[in-house]
C-alpha cells in the first residue's frame, strides 16, 4: 500500500457558531485519485481551502510528506506556503488576473516560488529553469505556456486576455498554473464541468499519467459516473462531517447519493407529451432569424443561427464551452449590440435588456460571480435584484421591508440556500449556494421564456434534481425554456428538441439524441450535418 502523502487529523473550521468542517480525518495516498463528494455547503471547498492555506483551521492538524519521505506538520498560512510544499489547486472560483494574458498568468504562477527557490522540483519540461524567476520576457512566457499546453493537452491561446476567455478556457489556465509548478498534490474542484464526452476521456488520460508519475489528486465532482470511473477511493461529507470512506465501487451511485443527502432521491422523468411533439399548432415564444454575433475580439462567435422555441417545450443546446453559447444567450438578452439578424420574443423585437425583461424573460447566466450575483450584497438583496421582484414588493414606490424579508426567507427555504441567513453577504456562500440565489430569483418569477445557461454547474445531486424539476415545471405550465448546457446528460434528460453548437453554428441533433458518440463528434466539430 502506498504511503500517505497528506493527512488531516480532527480538522475543524468554524465561522462564528457555524461549523463548516467538523472533526474531519482524511488521508491522501501517493499516486491515488481520491474523490470527495457532498452537497453544496457540506464543507468540501472549506476543507480544500484549509489544505491550500486560504483558511486556517480552528482545530486539528495537517501533515504532509515531503520528497525525502519524512512527515512534518503543514503550516500553510497562505497559498504560497502550500505551493512551496507541492500543493496545487484549481478553484471552483478561478484565481486569475483577468486583465493579463494567459502567458502572464502562467508566469505569475511560476514566480510564486521565488520565496523558496531551493525547492527540489523535478520536471520533464524545459520550464523548470523559470521556477522562482522574478521577471519574464514576453516571448519566454508565451513559449512556456505553449510547452505546457502541448505537454498536457490543454490548448489555449497564450496571448489571449483572460477576461475575454470562456469559463471553460479559464479552467484550463487554472489547471496549467497548477501543473506549471509541478504540484505533487493536485486539488481539482469540478474540473470536467465544461468538457465534452471525448474531452473528458482525454482529460482522464492526463490524470492517469499524473497518477502514474506518483502525483496524488483530490477530485471534487458532482458527476457520479466520472467519480466512479476515475477515482480509487471516495470520501463523502455531509454538513461538515465525514460520513463515508471506502474504495470506489463499494457503493453504487444511488447509494453514494443517499450518503451525501441522508435520504433517497427519485429520478426526474420528462414526459414525452408536449404540444410541439404532438404536431399541434406551435405557439412560438422565441424566434431567431439569421442571427450573427461578434465576440469580444470582433470575431464571429455566432454564425447565421435560425431557430425558435415554443410554449410547453424545453429546447436544449449542447456543446463544448467556448463555441458561441455565451454570446448567443447574451445577444438574446439584449446584452450584446454587435449582432445582426432578428431576435423576436412573443411577437416583438425588444432592444436592450430592460425591454427584454419586460417581455417576461428570465436569465440564468453562465458565470454567477460576474453576472449572477453581486458578492458584496446580502443574500436578500441578491434574491430580489430584479425589477419585477422590486415592483411586487413596492408600495407607492417604497419597498415594504416586512414583505421583502418574508419573500427572501421563503426563497431561502424553497431553494435550500445554506447557511439559511438572509443578511450575510453572498460572497460568504459556496459557489453552489450562490447559484441557488440566481435560480431562486429567476425561476420564482415564472417567466414566459427562461434562458438557462449551465443552470446546475457546481450544484450537488440534490440541488440539480430540484433545478431539473423546476425547469420541467416551467414546461408543464406552457412556458418556454431554452437550456444551454455543457452537461450533455442534462440536455438529453430535459430537452424535447436538441441542438449542438459548434464553432458558432447551430446543428439540429434531435435525431442523434440516442447516439452519444455522434453527439460528441458534433460537439467537437469533427463532423457536421446539414442544418
Amino acid at each position: 500500500m502506498a504511503e500517505n502523502i497528506l493527512e488531516l487529523r480532527n480538522i475543524t473550521k468554524t465561522f462564528g457558531d457555524f461549523a463548516a468542517v467538523d472533526g474531519v480525518d482524511f488521508e491522501l495516498r501517493a499516486g491515488e485519485i481520491h474523490a470527495i463528494l457532498g452537497e453544496n455547503g457540506a464543507g468540501k471547498s472549506t476543507l480544500m481551502n484549509l489544505i491550500y492555506g486560504l483558511y486556517q483551521p480552528s482545530g486539528g492538524r495537517i501533515y504532509v510528506t515531503d520528497r525525502e519521505a519524512w512527515q512534518r506538520r503543514l503550516r500553510a498560512k497562505s497559498p504560497r506556503d502550500a505551493i512551496a510544499n507541492g500543493i496545487g489547486m484549481v478553484h471552483q472560483h478561478f484565481m486569475l488576473i483577468e486583465n493579463l494574458t494567459v502567458a502572464e498568468n502562467i508566469a505569475l504562477a511560476l514566480g510564486q516560488l521565488r520565496s523558496n527557490p531551493a525547492r527540489n522540483v523535478p520536471s520533464n519540461g524545459d520550464y523548470k529553469q523559470w521556477l522562482g524567476k522574478f521577471r519574464f520576457k514576453k516571448e519566454d512566457a508565451i513559449r512556456i505556456t505553449e510547452e505546457l499546453s502541448e505537454r498536457f493537452g490543454l490548448i489555449v491561446d497564450p496571448t489571449a486576455l483572460v477576461g475575454s476567455l470562456s469559463v471553460g478556457l479559464k479552467q484550463r489556465v487554472e489547471i496549467l498554473k497548477a501543473l506549471a509548478v509541478d504540484a505533487r498534490i493536485l486539488i481539482l474542484d469540478e474540473p470536467t464541468a465544461v468538457l465534452s464526452p471525448q474531452e473528458v476521456e482525454g482529460f482522464f488520460t492526463i490524470l492517469r499519467k499524473l497518477q502514474a508519475d506518483g502525483r496524488a489528486i483530490i477530485f471534487i465532482s458532482h458527476k457520479m459516473k466520472e467519480v466512479l470511473s476515475i477515482s480509487d477511493r471516495i470520501t463523502v461529507l455531509r454538513r461538515g462531517k465525514k460520513v463515508y470512506l471506502g474504495p470506489t465501487g463499494e457503493l453504487t451511485a444511488r447509494e453514494l447519493a443517499r450518503e451525501m443527502i441522508g435520504e433517497e432521491i427519485n429520478d426526474v422523468e420528462r414526459s414525452v407529451s408536449n404540444p410541439h411533439l404532438e404536431n399541434t399548432p406551435p405557439d412560438n415564444v422565441l424566434q431567431l432569424s439569421n442571427l450573427t454575433v461578434l465576440g469580444s475580439r470582433d470575431e464571429v462567435a455566432v454564425s447565421d443561427v435560425s431557430m425558435e422555441t415554443c410554449r410547453g417545450e424545453i429546447v436544449g443546446i449542447a456543446g463544448v464551452d467556448g463555441n458561441g453559447q455565451r454570446e448567443l444567450a447574451e445577444a438574446i438578452m439584449g446584452l450584446r449590440h454587435n449582432a445582426s439578424g432578428t431576435i423576436g420574443i412573443l411577437g416583438a423585437n425588444p432592444q436592450g435588456i430592460k425591454a427584454v425583461r419586460r417581455r417576461g424573460v428570465g436569465y440564468i447566466p453562465e458565470d454567477r460571480q460576474t453576472t449572477g450575483v453581486i458578492a458584496a450584497f446580502s443574500v436578500t438583496d441578491n434574491l430580489l435584484l430584479n425589477v419585477t421582484h422590486l415592483a411586487n414588493l413596492a408600495q407607492w414606490n417604497v419597498l415594504n421591508q416586512k414583505r421583502k424579508r418574508e419573500t427572501a426567507e421563503q426563497l431561502i427555504s424553497d431553494y435550500d440556500i445554506r447557511p439559511p441567513l438572509a443578511n450575510i453577504p453572498a460572497s460568504s456562500l459556496s459557489g453552489g449556494n450562490q447559484q441557488k440565489i440566481v435560480l431562486a430569483r429567476e425561476i420564482s418569477l415564472q417567466p414566459e421564456l427562461l434562458i438557462a445557461v449551465n443552470p446546475t454547474r457546481g450544484l450537488d445531486v440534490n440541488a440539480a434534481h430540484y433545478v431539473h424539476e423546476n425547469l420541467l415545471a416551467q414546461r408543464d405550465k406552457k412556458k418556454s425554456v431554452l437550456l444551454i448546457s455543457t452537461e450533455l446528460d442534462e440536455v438529453l434528460l430535459l430537452s424535447d428538441r436538441l441542438y449542438v453548437m459548434s464553432r458558432g453554428k447551430l446543428i439540429e441533433a434531435t435525431a442523434q439524441r440516442n447516439d452519444i458518440e455522434a453527439l460528441g463528434l458534433l460537439m467537437t466539430g469533427e463532423t457536421h450535418t446539414e442544418e
